[in-house]
């Protein structure tokens, strides 16, 4: 399988809201390249815009996460970090965290985790 990405998006992924809890989060969208597939994982890809940021959280599974696009910051417990194209982020269990877009530009990052993980706190 693969998803062919066209001048701005991947095709037949769709866009979806970064999560149904409205004010702890600004301006993010996300895909599921994974959706429906037999994976152990889930590889989504958000997209923060300028000024957006992600719900500040925690929880028992680990991410991956890569840098795509963009530039921004991501906090990791109690520091800030400036993160840009190809930094690669891993957030352990437990640690609270938050991205966020800093920059004129879109901030693409894509993220791993388990498919079968813990919700958020």
């Amino acid at each position: 399988m693969i998803l062919r990405h066209g001048q701005s998006d991947w095709e037949g992924v769709p866009v979806t809201n970064y999560k149904d809890e409205p004010g702890t989060w600004v301006g993010v969208s996300r895909r599921v390249f994974t959706e429906g597939l037999c994976c152990s994982f889930e590889a989504r890809c958000f997209e923060l815009s300028p000024g957006g940021f992600t719900s500040f959280e925690r929880h028992r599974h680990t991410h991956f996460v890569l840098v795509l696009s963009g530039s921004g910051r991501v906090r990791l417990g109690n520091e800030w970090h400036t993160i840009g194209p190809m930094d690669v982020v891993l957030v352990g269990p437990e640690q609270p965290h938050r991205f966020q877009n800093d920059g004129r530009e879109p901030l693409r990052i894509l993220c791993v985790v388990d498919r079968e993980r813990d919700r958020p706190v």
